[in-house]
């Protein structure tokens, strides 16, 4: 038995039964997870989505990439990773025209899905964004002023 079915002439693939749906889900997850966090798949709402549905449908014992029972499923460094894919993503999704609430919701239910986020590390990633935010325009303020150091214009 296959645990999925290609079929060439509607271009699709079904994957079937508890196995496959495993198999998609694992994919997925290492997919918008996996080394380097793809920031596209990170700021995908429909991947989300997917992901949140396939999460409800397949038991979990903790043996979910990237999960691992007894810690923390993210650390700083995959919240650092999270703030960049809405730095440099987040124009693709609406996120600087968004409310606050709108960008924890956001946080919460897309970028970290299937995953929870703790509150703390909800404002981790909102600061790490926020301070990317300032240094770009004391970048753009410097960039703009005239020089006034002798010898430079």
């Amino acid at each position: 038995m296959s645990v999925f079915h290609f079929d060439p002439e509607k271009r699709s693939v079904t994957f079937e039964g508890e196995a496959g749906l495993e198999l998609l889900y694992d994919l997925l997850l290492r997919a918008k997870f996996g080394d380097g966090y793809e920031k596209p798949l990170l700021v995908s709402p429909w991947l989300a989505s997917l992901l949140r549905k396939l999460d409800k449908a397949l038991p979990d014992d903790g043996q979910w990439f990237p999960e691992q029972p007894g810690r923390p499923i993210f650390d700083e460094d995959d919240l650092l990773a999270m703030g960049d894919a809405v730095i440099e993503e987040g124009h693709t999704v609406g996120w600087w025209t968004m409310t606050e609430p709108e960008k924890r919701a956001y946080l919460r239910e897309v970028i970290a899905a299937p995953h929870p986020l703790t509150d703390a590390e909800v404002e981790f990633i909102e600061r790490d964004i926020d301070a990317a935010v300032e240094q770009a325009k004391q970048l753009v303020g410097a960039i703009s002023e005239p020089l006034a150091l002798p010898g430079h214009g």
